[in-house]
């Protein structure tokens, strides 16, 4: 009874700090990381549960807080938005549990598929209804022009506030999945840090990640594509796709990235830490300026060459597989 106490008493715990998180800007991509903690001493299934628990939980606080209640059609389709990458995460979150000891490229594409199929019900149930989708962009503009009109006027006197609103939704809309990628492989590779936390060969494990050699065609055939429709016309949904598509490939291979610069740097300094190399180059991007367009191109550069030549150098040792 007492252990069950102790169970409940820190599911509520991670249950509140992921509730917290949601709401906390950046943080909200990795809310979900401490809902998979649970598993690690209690279990697959209840680690699942606690997830979906997570999920409803976070979307009554939204449904609330926003003031949904009676908005009608408009404040549904914001509320659909807002949830949008709470309920990718979370569902990324359960496939991740449920696909363990199967490949890391596997299990990341298996974990982004459905922010992926959600993505396109957004999409056709938006496209469906042109008079509700009308009436969202006009919301989102007015709450653009209140938010950024006193700094554009001051920067750039008479310029439309509904182009500059509409070219920042093509811009949020062209990056979706890869920044839920993003919270999803933080998430993960938070949970596995902490589960493998005991084990002696963890640090290992992650300078050794390599992906199947013919994964880099996703990579350059969606990158193709996007330079081919800047000279082809297709409709803006298909370009959006694309772009969408060849993002999540730049953090898949970002990831691998990752592992290339930890392996280097584990070479000279044996007691370095993957959590702490992922700590200290997030706060450099956030923090100085520039270096985060480094980090954004570098890593993906580094993954894409490792894939061609043998950057981590680890000697005579083969490359256990942990695709």
């Amino acid at each position: 009874m007492e252990s069950r106490g102790r169970a409940i008493g820190e599911a509520l715990l991670l249950l509140f700090c992921s509730v917290v998180m949601s709401n906390v800007g950046v943080a909200s991509f990795i809310a979900v990381a401490p809902l998979m903690l649970f598993s690690i001493r209690h279990g697959r299934r209840n680690g699942l549960i606690l997830i979906a628990i997570g999920f409803i939980v976070g979307a009554a606080f939204s449904f609330i807080v926003g003031g949904y209640a009676g908005a009608g059609r408009l404040g549904a389709s914001i509320l659909m938005i807002d949830l949008y990458v709470p309920l990718s995460l979370s569902a990324a979150g359960m496939v991740w549990l449920s696909t363990r000891g199967g490949g890391v490229l596997k299990r990341l594409l298996l974990s982004l598929l459905p922010a992926v199929l959600l993505l396109g019900a957004y999409a056709a149930f938006f496209c469906s209804d042109r008079a509700l989708l009308e009436e969202l962009m006009l919301a989102v503009e007015n709450a653009f022009a209140v938010i950024a009109s006193p700094l554009l006027e001051m920067v750039a006197p008479g310029i439309d506030i509904g182009i500059i609103a509409y070219f920042g939704m093509l811009a949020i809309a062209s990056f979706v999945l890869p920044a839920v990628l993003c919270g999803i492989c933080a998430s993960c590779f938070i949970y596995e840090t902490a589960r493998h936390s005991r084990e002696s060969g963890w640090e290992e494990k992650v300078m050794r990640l390599e992906y199947p050699s013919d994964a880099v065609w996703g990579f350059i055939v969606s990158w193709a594509l996007v330079l081919l429709f800047r000279f082809v016309s297709v409709p803006l949904l298909i370009v959006l796709a694309v772009v969408n598509v060849a993002g999540a490939w730049t953090v898949i291979y970002a990831v691998e990235g990752f592992s290339v610069v930890f392996a280097r740097i584990r070479r000279h300094s044996p007691h370095m830490r993957s959590m702490t190399l992922l700590i200290v180059v997030l706060m450099v991007a956030i923090l100085v300026p520039g270096i985060n367009l480094i980090v954004l191109l570098g890593f993906p550069l580094v993954g894409i060459l490792e894939s061609f030549f043998d950057l981590k150098k680890l000697g005579g040792n083969g490359y256990e597989d942990h695709s």
